[in-house]
């Protein structure tokens, strides 16, 4: 289930993260991978992470995801957002202009992330 921090969210965003969780099975490694959302909003820096973890119920102390990914995007630059990868370890930009408000932001994130985890590598 998603984890909303600093942010209400609106009932789409909270169907689009869910959806996300609950359909998206990636391989990795000869693993079934699933997905766990993350959103951070503060008011210098909104941050959408997604946490990939095998599909085994979690041990008291849980595990460490098998990757993470992480969206950042400062709204007083208004330009872009910074995609990093522990999977690749490489940073991105993207150009994405403004966003009107913090869900916009996360509908677009996930939008994105979802594109590149089920594009063929």
């Amino acid at each position: 289930m998603s984890k909303f921090i600093g942010l209400d969210p609106k009932p789409k965003t909270a169907k689009v993260a869910d959806d996300f969780e609950s359909k998206i099975l990636i391989r990795r490694n000869n693993k079934s991978l699933v997905s766990r959302v993350f959103v951070d909003i503060m008011e210098d820096e909104w941050r959408l992470a997604v946490g990939f973890n095998q599909m085994a119920i979690s041990k008291l102390h849980g595990r460490e995801n098998e990757f993470e990914v992480l969206y950042r995007y400062n709204p007083s630059e208004e330009s872009k957002v910074i995609r990093l990868g522990t999977d690749t370890g490489l940073e991105n930009d993207y150009t994405a202009g403004s966003f009107p408000s913090p869900d916009e932001f996360v509908i677009w994130a996930i939008g994105q992330e979802k594109e590149i985890q089920l594009s063929p590598a």
